[in-house]
């Protein structure tokens, strides 16, 4: 038998402390849909940027899947 990911479902013991707190965080952050309203502006593009090395935004990256863009 193959084992495959489609099988797996990722619960919240498959991430560390430090990842859910950083996730948590940026989940409530009102900051990046902000930018992302205009994302032309000078704000948009440095907040573009810092998703590059957000820990925040890695955290909840990887636990939720990408934010989609504010509307």
């Amino acid at each position: 038998m193959i084992d495959t990911n489609l099988n797996k479902n990722n619960t919240k013991d498959d991430f560390s402390l430090s990842t859910r707190a950083w996730a948590g965080l940026c989940h409530n952050c009102n900051i990046c849909p902000y930018a992302d309203k205009k994302p032309q502006s000078s704000f948009g593009k440095v907040m573009r940027w810092h998703r590059t090395w957000c820990p925040g935004w890695a955290g909840h990256t990887k636990i939720y899947g990408r934010k989609p863009l504010s509307q």
